[in-house]
């Protein structure tokens, strides 16, 4: 007789397998990972997914630990996933940090990192099947209407999730959220990278990405923020469960997702959907802490709020919004705001530090002033400054009170800076008057508007670029879902209906206006992802400069650097190089300006040591047509034409051309 399972041991039977599996395909990968037979790339497809969905697994596993010991868990299995899985990533974040520490930080925290994963597969084998059980509650709560947007939910995830399986093209991703972690596993280490600024920021949340690069590959790293974004709509449906209605829920995730800009990054090694992440909780952690009184969910919000800045420095605007609500909660009790401030600094300190042993500033580059700064200067930070405050609509009060309306109505990725740099759609903000008629737990909602009204405020007075908003974006969609729901119990039952069919259109919008025609444009990536077409192929189509990488690697040694001019996108690039991280703030326009001559200027770029200099043609075109006008400043726009035309008068005189495909250039320097 055939031995009979409970169904606990069924759902840990099958965790075991996939388990097996994955560990077997790691290990086997190098075996496989660059075949262009259809085979292996079905190969490489498991085992990217199999390791993402091990990671999340993993997190979940160690925060819910975490969260055990603490005694602060729920009585809602889903909450409880959510909330685990996006601490168990600070951890697993906080752990990286410390292994990258030279000397040999990684063998050092070998023992711990070995006694957290014994610890995440135990949480795992004893708490997966009751998350898996409370499925068929969920979908008897949220029953037709919940079903429908569920779907239509699915939809742009599953365009988003076929966008990661391709090898990584996206601008950032190739200047520094993949090439840091990538110099990182080569130094086996923290290290300092030339010209590279971004290098000595907090970058938090690319430390997922080298952990997926160590383990599998680039394609899991734009898998992991995939992950965290899914994590972000399962977050706003455990959340809305909790506070308002699951179908609330999933209606936020379909507005929060449901923007060009958002669907965009979900299928990219950006950063800010999972941001996005971190932000919502740090706001959930509050509402959870108003509600239960635990002062650990006070702790929670400052670990996610510290989490974020020490991603990304925009992201203190999270942290100000809930210093904000607390001032504004404990008026009488400020004492409280400690347990927020102090796990909030323990997480964003130890990036200042790294900051200021690399550089001597740690806030670097901001703050030029007080603190100065390796390879910066005082008029690249007057470039950044003036640049960043010429995104938008303008700075005007008239403009400021207008700007929420302009960020919904009027932001375009196709007018650059002047539509801050992103679309967003308008249908979260057309249904945020709803949220006047929210009944259950209105001052949890109102909560929730206040923290994203600051967050847009701060965001407001620096750079208004769209993808900085995104982190706060769920707790709007939030706001905005739940007051649409709540029109059925006020008895609007028109209205309630219109809401409805409003959210509806957001998907189809989506896809109309955008993800047809990119597909139409960019063809099909099957044939990468499954099919017989090579990784080079495919990036040699998307890359210009790739085909001069190859070119650079055939005539240079392994070690010979190269200059990147009017080109910052090195990540498939096997020389060292050097090359601007902004070209609104240029590293070689700089030194242009402080030569003041030609000859100056190239006997400076002759005493880097490089014979070679890559230069994209279009965007070189793109800086001597349009460069002076990102500033508002003459003083700014005429330094930055001066160095334009230094930079110009050198490549004229001093460079030859050597190689060109793909409007990309090489050049080597002439011998005089």
């Amino acid at each position: 007789m055939m031995p009979r399972f409970s169904s606990t041991a069924r759902i840990q039977i099958l965790l075991s397998f996939v388990i097996a599996v994955c560990a077997i395909l790691l290990a086997a990968s190098p075996i496989y990972q660059h075949s262009a037979h259809p085979a292996g790339k079905i190969l490489l497809f498991l085992m990217r997914n199999l390791f993402v969905i091990l990671l999340v697994l993993i997190t979940f596993g160690i925060g819910h630990y975490t969260l055990r010991k603490s005694k602060l868990l729920s009585d809602c299995a889903l909450f409880d996933f959510a909330l685990s899985a996006a601490l168990g990533f600070v951890i697993i974040a906080c752990l990286i940090f410390l292994s990258l520490i030279p000397p040999r930080g990684f063998f050092i925290f070998l023992p711990l990192w070995l006694i957290l994963a014994a610890i995440a597969f135990y949480e795992i084998y004893q708490n997966i099947a009751p998350l898996i059980q409370i499925c068929p509650e969920i979908f008897k709560e949220i029953r037709g209407a919940g079903i429908l947007f569920l779907a239509l939910l699915a939809a742009p995830l599953l365009y988003a999730w076929y966008y990661a399986l391709t090898p990584p093209f996206s601008w950032d991703a190739q200047v520094y959220h993949l090439l840091i972690p990538k110099r990182l596993i080569a130094n086996k280490g923290f290290c300092f990278l030339p010209f590279n600024v971004y290098s000595n920021m907090p970058y938090a949340m690319d430390l997922f990405y080298l952990l997926a690069m160590a383990a599998a590959d680039d394609a899991a790293a734009n898998l992991t923020h995939f992950a965290l974004g899914v994590l972000v709509c399962i977050s706003l449906i455990a959340i809305s469960r909790r506070y308002f209605t699951p179908l609330a829920g999933i209606i936020a995730a379909l507005l929060f997702v449901c923007h060009p800009m958002v669907i965009y990054e979900y299928g990219v090694a950006f950063i800010d959907v999972g941001l996005a992440l971190f932000c919502l909780w740090t706001a959930a952690s509050l509402l959870e802490w108003r509600r239960t009184g635990c002062i650990g969910y006070l702790v929670l919000s400052g670990v996610f709020a510290g989490m974020g800045m020490g991603s990304k420095y925009t992201m203190i605007a999270g942290a100000a919004a809930a210093i904000i609500i607390l001032l504004g909660l404990t008026f009488r009790r400020l004492q409280l705001i400690l347990y927020f401030v102090i796990p909030a600094g323990l997480l964003i300190i130890p990036w200042l530090i790294k900051n200021y042993y690399y550089t001597g500033n740690p806030v670097y580059p901001l703050m030029y002033h007080i603190f100065g700064g390796r390879e910066w200067s005082a008029q690249q930070a007057a470039w950044v400054v003036d640049w960043q405050r010429s995104i938008g609509i303008g700075r005007s009060f008239l403009d400021c009170l207008l700007l929420p309306f302009r960020i919904f109505m009027m932001s375009d990725m196709q007018k650059g800076y002047a539509g801050f740099a992103g679309t967003l759609y308008p249908y979260i903000l057309i249904l945020l008057p709803s949220a006047l008629f929210i009944k259950k737990n209105r001052k949890s909602a109102l909560l929730l508007f206040v923290f994203f009204a600051v967050f847009f405020a701060v965001w407001a007075m620096g750079a208004q670029q769209v993808r900085f908003l995104i982190p706060a974006l769920p707790l709007l969609a939030l706001c905005s879902a739940a007051g649409a729901v709540s029109l059925k119990k006020r008895n609007f039952t028109f209205l309630y209906f219109m809401a409805l069919a409003i959210a509806s259109i957001a998907p189809i919008h989506l896809f109309v206006k955008e993800i047809i025609p990119e597909n139409k444009r960019d063809g099909s990536y099957l044939p990468m992802i499954f099919g017989d077409e090579k990784r080079e192929d495919f990036l040699r189509a998307r890359v210009r400069a790739y085909p001069c990488f190859e070119y650079l690697k055939r005539i240079c040694s392994k070690d010979e650097p190269v200059i990147f001019l009017y080109e910052n996108r090195g990540y498939y690039c096997s020389q060292p190089y050097f090359a601007d991280s902004m070209f609104e703030a240029s590293h070689f326009f700089a030194l242009a300006l402080e030569a003041g001559t030609i000859d100056a200027f190239a006997d400076k770029i002759k005493n880097m040591g490089c014979r070679f200099v890559l230069i994209d043609e279009l965007i070189r075109q793109s800086v001597k047509s349009q460069g002076a006008t990102l500033f508002s400043k003459k003083e700014n726009a005429q330094k930055f034409e001066n160095a334009l035309a230094v930079v110009e008068r050198f490549i004229d005189i001093h460079l030859e051309k050597v190689f060109e495909e793909n409007q990309a250039t090489v050049y080597r320097l002439r011998i005089e």
